[in-house]
């Protein structure tokens, strides 16, 4: 068959070109764009220690804020960061990335708040309820955890020291 036989077999078919709203669906295990909840994020850092491609950074301010950045033309989304993170606080979208026309539209930045424990006022970053449930296996038990993860490192230390002084001694304190 010469190339002559095919352009004529082929222009007599009707189109097999896509419209815009006739679009494949995305696969189900589909990689596109890249979330992040500052809700659920501790900036503990490991999104930025599995990220090979240094597409996240972690900054902490010496005040009550810390900052999540994340550069998607850096990105090769491999999925390490939502693989591990602790907090579930990075998922993908069912969609693909946006096409951006400059490069600092790739870059996305999110504030972090830091809260203050509940017994000295030292700034901490509490786990977040929804992973402690996760953790927890329950609602009860996960309200119970909250209490002691407001609490700073220090402070959690000295409440640990006295209930193990208080199971020890027998005292209820």
């Amino acid at each position: 068959m010469n190339i002559l036989q095919i352009i004529f077999k082929n222009a007599g078919k009707q189109s097999r070109t896509r419209k815009p709203v006739d679009r494949v669906p995305f696969p189900v295990d589909f990689r596109g764009e890249l979330t992040h909840d500052a809700l659920q994020c501790t900036l503990c850092g490991t999104c930025t220690y599995v990220c090979s491609p240094a597409a996240i950074e972690i900054t902490r301010d010496e005040g009550d804020m810390g900052y999540w950045d994340y550069d998607a033309g850096r990105c090769t989304f491999c999925g390490r960061c939502v693989e591990y993170c602790p907090t579930k606080a990075l998922t993908f979208l069912q969609n693909s990335a946006p096409i951006v026309s400059m490069r600092s539209l790739e870059r996305t930045s999110h504030v972090v708040e830091y809260q203050h424990c509940t017994r000295c006022g030292a700034t901490i970053i509490p786990i977040p309820h929804e992973t402690l449930i996760r953790l927890y296996h329950s609602e009860e038990a996960a309200k119970k955890a909250t209490e002691v993860h407001n609490l700073c490192e220090k402070c959690r230390n000295r409440l640990h020291s006295q209930i193990l002084k208080s199971g020890i001694s027998g005292s209820k304190d």
